[in-house]
């Protein structure tokens, strides 16, 4: 009896080991720390806003909520460092790229300016090679663009933010953050396609995530003269 009562116990922890261990595997979402009133919040698992008791689709709408004024948002990391701060947009991915096979067999893609896809960095400036379109924001622009990541939130739930990996990110439109000297101090890179964005420091990017932000953000780098990357046919 006794030593049936020890394989059973046995037998119970096998199974919550494997269970525990089947949960986390199955978990490869990124996300942030989130709190809800209305149920007890577990970490790692992914809660859409959809889920949510009292949710309603136009509580996905931006908000215009006017929180910071234009000097408080510019004195704001990373535009209070910048002396100078570009719109521009580059060559995106290629869709059929030139490969090359190198000397270890391994294949690779052409080098050309033409064809490297996404925002190029060397030695802490930037490389125009790949370069479209850049313009230099003026004061007014850069309150344009800072209003639009800062003051625009969720017209519902408005502290319920939860943030994953997109599918794709194939930027083609940066803002630029340079010095004195024109060395890059940060750049926020937007993909329109995907509707994503990434920093180099990762201590700047678009705000909430609303359902008109990259609309907006849209228009505006149309409206600096750096339309392109923001129309579907762009490559």
């Amino acid at each position: 009896m006794k030593f049936r009562l020890i394989t059973c116990l046995l037998l119970l922890i096998n199974l919550a080991c494997y269970a525990n261990v089947n949960y986390h595997s199955a978990d490869s979402t990124i996300h942030k720390k989130i709190k809800h009133a209305q149920r007890k919040i577990v970490y790692h698992i992914t809660y859409p806003r959809e889920s949510i008791k009292g949710y309603k689709p136009e509580f996905d709408n931006c908000f215009y909520t006017n929180r910071f004024t234009a000097a408080q948002r510019l004195k704001k990391y990373p535009f209070s460092v910048a002396t100078k701060i570009l719109a521009i947009s580059y060559v995106g991915l290629p869709k059929n790229p030139n490969i090359i096979i190198d000397s270890a067999g391994f294949p690779k893609t052409s080098e050309e300016p033409d064809s490297i896809g996404g925002i190029i960095i060397e030695n802490g400036h930037l490389r125009y090679d790949n370069v479209k379109q850049a313009k230099v924001l003026t004061r007014e622009q850069l309150e344009k663009f800072s209003d639009i990541i800062f003051n625009y939130g969720y017209s519902g739930m408005k502290n319920y933010l939860i943030t994953a990996l997109p599918g794709c990110f194939e930027p083609r439109n940066s803002i630029v953050f340079l010095d004195k000297n024109d060395n890059v101090i940060d750049h926020l890179d937007i993909c329109f396609a995907c509707k994503a964005s990434e920093s180099g420091s990762e201590q700047i990017n678009v705000g909430t995530d609303c359902k008109q932000k990259y609309d907006m953000l849209k228009a505006f780098f149309i409206n600096v003269g750096v339309p392109y990357g923001t129309r579907k046919y762009d490559q």
